[in-house]
């Protein structure tokens, strides 16, 4: 194909105007720790303070140290040899090791077989390329801290945990996520488990997960997770709509959207596209940039959270085969 010469000159021109952040060559660790034991870890992270950062996958760091914002860090500590990829399921909870892959997490029996974790399927068939897949790990995607990242908003509307040790204490993801790299970690403390509520018996519960992106393996301009239920007149009940991407410095979840869906017609997708056309532009505030205009991005939160609680509904139905 060719390509004109004024053609040629528009497109350096746009680049010229794109500031592309380049690696940041600052970046030189000192050490690497690769702990034994949880014990160790701890002692580690205690001597080190911010000087050491914990890696498994690496495919968080490297988003990192490519904006040039851990230049202080000296010891890089990997956690991968700690036994914490498993799944465990409960009563109550499936509980998911941190270092889980994300590979691992779409070959899972345990997420497979429940409806109301088919959020987490949606989002991880959106994670591209497969290599990032074997590599990056459940735990690194919630602790980077990127709004922009499929998989914590899969989670979020999920009511997902986690679990800190060596303190025991868990945090909903909402409350853990702070900001832009930034998460709510003492001194000495890891995540070492993501733990998942299991739906109530006979709640028909579901969930799903809509992504738009510039390119297959982008970042989203706009992602949506929803779970909800269809109760026994097939109205939708208890939804949980988050929203991530260009949206601010973490997913946030529209409470004032969810309360107007409440007693929906699941079957009605001209009334669940008309309650997000009216209430979500109420709620959030899209941000511009050179990818996408906050017009454009607000636009496609109507449309992805309209597609996202629809998918969620038919899989309710389909669950109670139609009826």
């Amino acid at each position: 194909m060719i390509v004109d010469s004024l053609a040629k000159s528009d497109i350096l021109q746009r680049k010229k105007r794109i500031k592309v952040p380049t690696l940041s060559l600052e970046f030189r660790p000192k050490s690497y720790l690769r702990p034994k034991t949880e014990q160790e870890l701890c002692r580690q992270l205690m001597n080190l303070g911010e000087r050491g950062r914990i890696i498994a996958g690496g495919t968080g760091i490297y988003e990192v140290v490519h904006r040039g914002l851990i230049t202080d860090v000296e010891t890089l500590i990997d956690i991968s040899g700690l036994n914490l990829s498993y799944f465990s399921l409960g009563r109550d909870f499936l509980r998911i090791g941190a270092t889980t892959t994300l590979s691992e997490l779409a070959r899972s029996s345990e997420l497979a077989a429940r409806d109301e974790f088919s959020a987490i399927s949606d989002a991880l068939n959106s994670i591209q390329p497969p290599q990032v897949k074997n590599v990056a790990t459940i735990g690194g995607a919630i602790c980077t801290a990127l709004p922009f990242l499929d998989l914590p908003v899969a989670l979020q509307c999920l009511n997902a945990e986690v679990r800190l040790a060596p303190s025991g204490v868990k945090k909903k993801i909402d409350e853990f996520m702070i900001g832009y790299f930034a998460i709510a970690l003492e001194q000495g403390e890891f995540v070492s488990e993501i733990e998942l509520p299991l739906a109530r018996d006979g709640s028909r519960r579901s969930s799903a997960f809509q992504k738009f992106a510039a390119t297959h393996d982008d970042w989203a301009l706009i992602n949506c997770g929803v779970s909800l239920s269809v109760d026994q007149k097939r109205r939708i009940a208890e939804p949980v709509i988050v929203l991530g991407g260009g949206v601010g410095e973490k997913p946030m979840r529209v409470k004032s959207t969810e309360d107007a869906l409440s007693g929906t017609e699941a079957t009605d997708v001209e009334r669940i596209k008309t309650i997000f056309s009216n209430s979500i532009p109420k709620e959030i505030k899209t941000v511009s940039d050179f990818r996408a205009s906050s017009d454009y991005r607000l636009q496609l939160a109507k449309v992805l959270a309209a597609r996202a609680t629809t998918n969620a509904c038919k899989r309710s139905m389909s669950a109670l085969g139609g009826k």
